[in-house]
């Protein structure tokens, strides 16, 4: 213990020995009994430069973690870790067949488009004009052998139905062709009897009706007339058919007839009303090919017109719309082929390669690539020293990896405006990119950075530390002789080595020395 309070004892006294010693050095430092500076210097004439020192850390001057804009299966990775890939050439690939197939059909839609378009704008040519005129002449020579078919396909529809009528039910009936038609037998079908009996009388006259109106009609009638012969002559079987269902209702209920007799009957009817029914069809079908065709006489009639008019502004308008459209589908068509490749954006080395053939990615980066052009290093230069740089200044940079004796040119490309708060210090988020290039650059190297920020040559300067700030202002202590006089100046550019430019108060050759 008390080796202790010895100890304490001996410590206060150091203290207070130190104490002493602080103050007799302030007093001679400071001018206490003197008159005169213990140092003085010369006024003197050279280059002042200023320089802000950062540390930062070498990136490449581009550098880009790459994905798919759409999900999808890959196919292909022709990238690999080390490649060095130029700008626009594949990296990876996803299923696109599907998209191949559409932008080809959309590429033959847009020449047929553009062709058609093409054509209108050319004109009529002497070649087109015949062919359509020709192409006219066939369609309506072809109505017209329809029309003049129309009297074989009556006259064969005509015989058709006296021999259902009159041949395949003549052992049905007795007395047919008289005004008091019988039966061969007896039905059950009482009311049908009376029904039939009085249709064969009706159908026979109508037959009879139907022949003299054949007799007056030729291939060479009238459209009118021959179109309205084809509906009679619908009208007619209609009749026909009518009598045949009427007739086998009553063949079904024949009594004291055998089934064989029966069974005959029935097959004669069975075959007529086939013949009337294809004959019907026939009738029908002629019809139709009749009308198909006017519309098709009327159809090449107007593009013959249209060939000779030429084409209209709204035609033109309305075909270019259509090459627009088409271009348009080709143009989609191939930016969403486009999104199924994963294209280099610059040129540059593959660092990263995250993905097989056959996965399934969606959205999710698979390629990392950094760019081939020059280096850049990245510095948070503090608040205090942002206003003295700007863009263009050069700078010295060393890199640890290689030591201060190896010198490296940069300059200053980038400084963000937003703030960056580092350890409770807003700092300013600035680029440099190496003048030159070096293989020894490599990206993740700390590298220590003198900005030359101003620079001023051949100016009247003085050491920093001989000036005196009192009140905002600035004064040096000028000596002559013995005597020490202070006077006022006006700085310029602080320098960072230790120099500051005078602009007024001393000239070159004064001596100076501080208080």
């Amino acid at each position: 213990m008390l080796k202790k309070i010895k100890l304490l004892k001996y410590k206060k006294v150091l203290v207070f020995f130190a104490v002493l010693c602080v103050i007799a050095g302030g007093y001679f430092i400071f001018g206490g009994g003197n008159d005169a500076p213990q140092e003085a210097v010369t006024v003197s004439r050279g280059d002042v430069v200023e320089e802000v020192s950062v540390t930062g850390k070498v990136v490449p001057a581009k550098s880009i973690n790459l994905a798919f804009e759409k999900s999808g299966r890959v196919t292909r990775i022709p990238a690999q870790v080390g490649n060095n890939v130029v700008r626009g050439e594949i990296l990876a690939q996803l299923e696109n067949g599907d998209l191949s197939a559409q932008i080809a059909q959309a590429e033959a839609t847009l020449k047929t488009q553009q062709a058609k378009l093409d054509e209108l704008k050319r004109g009529s040519r002497p070649e087109e004009i015949a062919i359509k005129e020709t192409e006219l002449k066939r369609a309506e020579q072809d109505l017209d052998n329809y029309y003049r078919s129309i009297v074989d396909i009556l006259n064969d529809a005509y015989a058709k139905a006296d021999d259902a009528v009159r041949a395949k039910t003549d052992d049905v009936f007795s007395d047919d062709d008289t005004a008091n038609p019988k039966l061969t037998f007896t039905s059950s079908n009482t009311q049908g009897e009376i029904d039939v009996l009085s249709m064969r009388y009706r159908v026979g006259n109508d037959l009879a009706k139907w022949r003299e109106e054949l007799r007056v009609i030729s291939g060479s009638s009238p459209r009118e007339i021959l179109t309205g012969a084809i509906r009679a002559g619908e009208a007619h079987l209609s009749l026909v058919r009518d009598f045949l269902a009427r007739t086998l209702d009553v063949v079904d209920g024949a009594v004291g007839v055998s089934a064989t007799t029966v069974s005959t009957y029935k097959s004669n009817i069975y075959t007529a009303r086939t013949n009337v029914n294809a004959s019907y069809t026939s009738l029908s079908s002629q019809e139709q090919t009749i009308a198909s065709q006017k519309i098709t006489v009327e159809r090449i009639k107007n593009e013959l017109s249209l060939t000779l008019a030429g084409a209209s502004e709204e035609q033109l308008e309305s075909q270019e719309a259509q090459v627009e459209q088409a271009n348009g589908n080709l143009m989609y068509y191939r930016t969403q082929y486009e999104k199924t490749l994963l294209r280099a954006p610059f040129s540059g080395t593959v660092t990263k390669v995250s993905a097989e053939v056959g996965d399934i990615v969606s959205g999710t980066p698979i390629v990392a690539l950094i760019g081939s052009g020059n280096f850049e290093i990245e510095a948070n230069i503090a608040e205090s020293d942002i206003a003295k740089v700007k863009l263009g200044n050069e700078a010295r940079v060393t890199l640890d990896a290689y030591g201060r004796g190896t010198l490296f040119e940069a300059v200053i490309t980038q400084i963000d405006l937003s703030e960056t708060v580092i350890e409770g210090v807003a700092t300013y988020k600035t680029k440099l990119q190496f003048k030159d290039k070096d293989e020894r650059i490599l990206p993740g190297l700390t590298a220590d950075v003198d900005i030359m920020s101003g620079k001023k040559e051949n100016v009247v300067y003085v050491p920093t530390r001989n000036i005196i700030i009192d009140g905002g202002k600035y004064f040096v202590n000028k000596v002559e002789g013995e005597t020490v006089n202070r006077i006022e100046i006006t700085v310029g550019l602080r320098g960072s080595d230790g120099r500051t430019e005078v602009i007024s108060g001393v000239r070159e050759g004064y001596s100076i020395a501080s208080e």
